[in-house]
């Protein structure tokens, strides 16, 4: 007989931020197929099923580390798991194509905070075809942040910089200047601003630049 267990507690409300994996996931330009396939099925008559993962590590919702933009940086190993936990605000400005000092003007601030920003390009997130017009982040936006040291910066695109924009990746390059990972793909369509508590660890993996993660925010 099946018993109905009574709650514990009462679970904070969860948004999952992770883009669904498949193997037409949107991808940035140049960027390999990722490859999920099963090397044996219960289904086939074999004695388990077992999966094959192949796929880029900067495929779908993943975070950066310095190392990604500079020689030096450092690798996700060398971070602290801190950073990829924690609590987070989540900005909403969705009437821009470029983030700017001024678009901020009146939003609060807290230092030690995972810093997430929503904008039109949770619309484009969903789509398949990459777009190029996607909203970026200012330099001047980036070196501000920096000064409230941020356990993160995440973004709901591939890329905090203009696509093919000639002047290499200012922004990603002034974070990883200050050792601070970035998100990207973060998939926020249908999160409120507001505050939250984050997850999102990577693979552990060694001297590596990016790992795909389960990004999560709890509403507090």
């Amino acid at each position: 007989m099946y018993i109905k267990m009574k709650p514990l507690y009462n679970f904070p409300e969860v948004f999952d931020v992770t883009l669904p994996f498949s193997g037409n996931i949107l991808r940035y330009p140049g960027d390999s197929i990722p490859i999920l396939k099963k090397e044996s099925d219960i289904e086939n008559g074999d004695a388990l099923t077992a999966s094959h993962l192949s796929m880029n590590c900067h495929v779908g919702t993943h975070v950066d580390a310095p190392a990604h933009f500079l020689g030096d940086g450092e690798t996700l190993d060398e971070l602290r798991l801190g950073r990829f936990h924690g609590p987070a605000i989540v900005y909403e400005i969705l009437d821009c194509d470029v983030i700017t000092r001024q678009d901020l003007r009146e939003l609060k601030t807290s230092d030690r905070h995972h810093v997430f920003f929503k904008t039109k390009n949770s619309e484009l997130l969903q789509l398949k075809e990459f777009a190029t017009s996607y909203c970026t982040i200012s330099t001047d936006v980036a070196e501000w942040l920096c000064t409230l040291q941020p356990l993160s910066v995440g973004f709901d695109y591939y890329s905090l910089d203009p696509y093919e924009g000639g002047n290499g990746f200012p922004a990603h390059t002034v974070f990883a200047r200050a050792g601070i990972p970035v998100y990207v793909c973060l998939n926020l369509k249908d999160v409120p601003p507001g505050d939250y508590e984050f997850s999102g660890f990577p693979l552990r993996l060694l001297e590596a630049e990016a790992s795909p993660v389960r990004a999560v925010l709890l509403k507090k």
